[in-house]
């Protein structure tokens, strides 16, 4: 239900897919969608919220053990490969939300939560503490890239990396 409603939404956006659509799509009524998710908008929450977490999961299941070792390089590389296997997902995540109040809070909320979880998964809790401006940075960088590389999906994956580990280490010598 959720694969075949996350390929509908991110190729055709919320309000241009139906319920039924989504179901004849999973090969189940969509009285059974409703029975689960409560409303398409319910549905289409449920979808953000679980690639969301999913992506964060990756990232976090990519990074070293030693809280203190290394994490950005790591984290990049399993943050783009997230990208680079789930792409409707990224277009879901990346698309403008729905005009509706409740979704557009959704997407809102979702964005600083991944925001959130790359700043806490990436840097050294040292770094946190030193420089929050620049992981914060790093953080909003890595998102713009990935923005990019949407639109750019010719760019090898390896060059997307290492511009953002690029933009890292200028922003660690100006940023305090």
């Amino acid at each position: 239900m959720l694969e075949a409603g996350l390929e509908l939404f991110a190729d055709r956006g919320y309000h241009a897919t139906s319920i039924a659509e989504i179901g004849e799509r999973a090969g189940i009524a969509k009285s059974v969608l409703y029975h689960y998710f409560g409303s398409k908008a319910g549905l289409y929450e449920a979808i953000l919220e679980a690639e969301t977490q999913e992506a964060v999961r990756r990232v976090a299941s990519a990074l070293p053990e030693d809280r203190d070792a290394p994490r950005l390089q790591a984290g990049v590389n399993a943050w783009l490969s997230f990208r680079a296997e789930r792409p409707a997902a990224w277009r879901l995540l990346l698309r403008d939300p729905p005009t509706d109040p409740g979704l557009i809070a959704v997407h809102e909320r979702l964005a600083a939560e991944r925001m959130t979880a790359l700043s806490s998964l990436l840097a050294k809790p040292a770094k946190r503490v030193k420089a929050p401006m620049h992981i914060e940075l790093v953080a909003t960088a890595i998102q713009v890239f990935v923005g990019w590389w949407y639109d750019h999906p010719k760019v090898p994956q390896g060059e997307v990396a290492a511009a953002i580990m690029d933009v890292a280490r200028a922003a660690a010598r100006r940023i305090e």
